[in-house]
């Protein structure tokens, strides 16, 4: 008799979701288990894009589908982030791109990138900074994706305040209606590709997969908050950015309220020959908001700046 495909259903195993053209695996660096997804192939320019805080690599999927045949594109979850380890120290401040740079060259290593163009949004792209100052013969270029040493207090704190407003959501259906409402520009949000952003407690509720909820909550009302204490997260980005020596291109989004037009213009004034290009319709979350003109400009930059055979 003839089986069907469903009659099998209940021998797989669940499935990870599957990037888009790309691919979605694990790695051990230094005894962390890190998530990443993956376009190209080895042989082709290597590209390690970094998520911002609080994202997953599931941002870089429509830059990574439309370069897959041109760059080898590592794209990893952030330590305390998506499927990704945290660091030891993850609650003090492993969360900082500090720290988070330190991770890098080994994961860079192990995909055998000698030297990448590195793409970073906000956290991401802090990080980007940081690496480019710790080991600056391994970069060999950078896109910062709305973010720079100056960023402005009411833009982080929206964000701040959504990231520690919910403990937890009680279904897929009620975490898209709150995501809705806090990017009422997006289109509606499908509570199926949430996922990518929540896991499921054994008790059914769903929560963030990544660290700041939980460590902002904890911080508490009487702290300062986050937003208003931004000259120490930013210590040192400055005088890192200074030294970087790399083609650099920093994108702002057209309506960001995180990365002001005089943030944007001062930072790609401090880098040695950068560019400023904006990102239309698109706010702090350009890859989100404008995947489509996000990848255009990134990988019209990268195919300008990368060597062939590189």
């Amino acid at each position: 008799m003839a089986m069907t495909a469903d009659a099998f259903d209940e021998d797989y195993a669940p499935r990870h979701d599957v990037p888009k053209a790309g691919r979605s695996g694990f790695v051990v660096i230094e005894d962390r288990q890190v998530h990443y997804l993956e376009w190209g192939h080895r042989g082709l320019p290597p590209v390690l894009c970094l998520h911002g805080g609080g994202q997953t690599a599931y941002m870089y999927e429509e830059l990574g589908a439309a370069a897959a045949d041109r760059f080898h594109i590592v794209a990893p979850d952030l330590p305390s982030h998506g499927d990704s380890d945290p660091l030891p120290s993850a609650l003090v401040e492993g969360l900082g791109p500090l720290n988070i740079s330190a991770t890098m060259p080994p994961l860079m290593d192990a995909f055998g990138f000698d030297r990448a163009a590195l793409v970073g949004a906000s956290l991401g792209g802090l990080t980007s900074i940081r690496l480019a100052e710790r080991a600056p013969d391994r970069v060999g270029s950078i896109v910062l994706i709305d973010v720079g040493h100056r960023l402005e207090s009411e833009g982080v704190r929206k964000i701040v305040d959504f990231m520690r407003a919910h403990e937890s959501f009680a279904s897929l259906e009620e975490a898209a209606a709150e995501i809705s409402q806090y990017l009422p520009q997006r289109k509606a949000v499908r509570p199926e590709s949430l996922t990518r952003n929540l896991r499921q407690r054994p008790d059914g509720r769903w929560v963030w997969k990544h660290g700041f909820g939980r460590r902002f909550r904890q911080m508490g009302e009487q702290t300062v908050h986050p937003a208003d204490n931004l000259d120490t997260f930013l210590d040192g980005i400055e005088e890192a950015a200074r030294t970087i020596r790399c083609p650099v291109l920093v994108l702002r989004g057209q309506q960001s309220d995180v990365l002001s037009d005089e943030g944007a213009e001062e930072v790609a004034s401090v880098i040695p020959g950068a560019r400023l290009e904006v990102v239309e319709k698109a706010g702090h979350l350009a890859a989100g908001d404008n995947p489509h003109s996000t990848t255009n400009l990134v990988l019209s930059f990268l195919a300008e700046v990368t060597p062939l055979g590189a």
